[in-house]
């Protein structure tokens, strides 16, 4: 299954692509935002916790000094390296330190009237820091208390580091393998409505009896096929519509034609009551065609019967061979040796109106002196073939179209080719144009040969359509 931009299938794949990969970004943001805001919660509340140690552990001396009234370093809660504390004075004097570098270093923190964080580097360490102000007798201590995140004990730091990254190249492959899923997941869901699609597409316009099976699509595509089957049918009801009055018609016309040609049989003899008989003739005949198009327009179960080409094929000959004789030319038979019949699936009047407008289409576009045979092979195979003029290779895609005809000034009405093909194609055969101006021309058909077990009292001494 091809996917276009047109395609609906490509547009959700698209669209599912475009919301998994927004996904694979906006939810690792997430995650990080929401780690640092708690890693940031407990920094916040460890530095509170140390601040408040360091305040109880604070004293003001009767000589008005500020000291610490324990040493902290003998605490496991001080022990290490993993925090550093300051005392400063109003003035900027670090009045007391854990050391005096770490002294100098908590000095440079901001001293506000409250509580306020900071984040400094030094060297290769780096702190987050809070400042807090405390009142000691009428003065103001600022307490710093420094935690040192390039301390070992400090792990949290290190998992929110990298943590975006890290997320992001693992939700990468992860996005891709849930999009190759989905694509698969729409792939199975929508085979049904292609595989419709395709039978659509596969519609023999002739036949318009065929219908979709909506009761087995899905909910959503059910309206759409329902609509389709309401058009089919209404384009059926319009067709049959067509085809009735067209077998209606011509059936109507074939007696007041036979009422004329007899009258003017009864003239006497002149030569505008030939033109005229011949003009009836030919009146005759598109009629004739109009009415066998309608019939074989019926879509009647094919391959009903049985017909034996070697003895239609004679009959015909035998029928047409006056005008052939009357124009100069010569029919011709040609069979397999020591075969008396070659029996096809097809019905003998369509076997016979096909062979019919063959031969005639060749005794008429054949000049005089023209040899016509038709050859009837063991596989049943049909070709009407004649040495010819040929059909120029620019007309030869147009043959076999209805009412098409070479030249308005022409005797035909178009039919006869557009009958011979309907046959073909309604039987299950294939038929093949080999033609070339100055070489003759050939039309080789390939009929269903029929299973002998199915051969029984097959007769063919009555041929429909010998008395058009």
């Amino acid at each position: 299954m091809k996917l276009r931009g047109s395609s609906l299938i490509f547009r959700v794949f698209l669209l599912h692509a475009v919301l998994l990969g927004l996904a694979g970004i906006a939810v690792p943001l997430g995650i990080d935002m929401m780690l640092r805001q708690r890693i940031a919660y407990f920094e916040t509340r460890v530095l509170e916790d140390r601040v408040e140690l360091l305040r109880t552990a604070t004293q003001l001396t009767p000589q008005g000094t500020v000291r610490l009234t324990r040493d902290l370093r003998e605490q496991d809660e001080w022990s290490g390296d993993e925090f550093i504390y300051a005392a400063v004075d109003e003035d900027g004097v670090v009045l007391f330190a854990s050391a005096p570098e770490d002294g100098a270093l908590l000095e440079r923190t901001p001293r506000r009237e409250n509580s306020s964080f900071a984040n400094i580097r030094h060297e290769n360490r780096h702190f987050d820091t809070l400042n807090r102000p405390i009142p000691v007798g009428e003065d103001t201590v600022w307490l710093a208390v420094g935690w040192n995140l390039a301390a070992q004990e400090v792990f949290f730091d290190d998992i929110e580091r990298g943590f975006l990254w890290r997320s992001l190249a693992l939700s990468a492959p992860l996005l891709a393998l849930l999009l190759l899923l989905d694509i698969l997941i729409v792939r199975r869901f929508f085979r049904q409505v292609v595989k419709v699609a395709h039978d659509v597409q596969d519609m023999d316009p002739t036949r318009t009896d065929v219908r979709l099976p909506a009761e087995t699509l899905p909910t959503e595509v059910q309206p759409l096929a329902i609509a389709f089957n309401s058009a089919l049918e209404r384009v059926e009801q319009s067709y049959l519509l067509q085809k009735e009055f067209t077998a209606d018609a011509a059936h109507e016309l074939r007696t007041p034609l036979a009422v004329l040609e007899a009258r003017l049989q009864s003239l006497p003899p002149s030569e505008d009551r030939e033109v005229l008989r011949n003009d009836v003739k030919r009146m005759t005949r598109i009629v004739g065609q109009l009415l066998d198009m309608a019939v074989l327009d019926q879509n009647r179960p094919a391959h009903q019967e049985k017909t034996d080409l070697i003895a239609v094929s004679g009959a015909l000959l035998a029928s047409l061979g006056p005008e052939a004789i009357r124009k100069g030319q010569d029919l011709g038979l040609n069979t397999p040796d020591g075969v008396d019949s070659v029996f096809v699936s097809v019905r003998e009047e369509d076997v016979w109106h096909m062979l019919r407008n063959l031969i005639e289409n060749a005794i008429r576009h054949t000049p005089a002196g023209t040899q016509i045979d038709v050859v009837v092979t063991a596989d049943g195979t049909l070709t009407v073939q004649d040495n010819g003029p040929g059909i120029p290779e620019d007309i030869q895609p147009h043959i076999f179209q209805r009412f098409w005809r070479r030249s308005r000034s022409g005797t035909g009405a178009g039919l006869g080719m557009a009958i011979v093909q309907r046959v073909v194609t309604s039987s299950g055969g294939t038929i093949t144009l080999r033609s070339a101006e100055g070489e003759g021309t050939a039309f080789i058909i390939h009929l269903p040969v029929a299973v002998k077990d199915d051969i029984h009292g097959h007769e063919a001494e009555h041929h429909p359509g010998a008395d058009l």
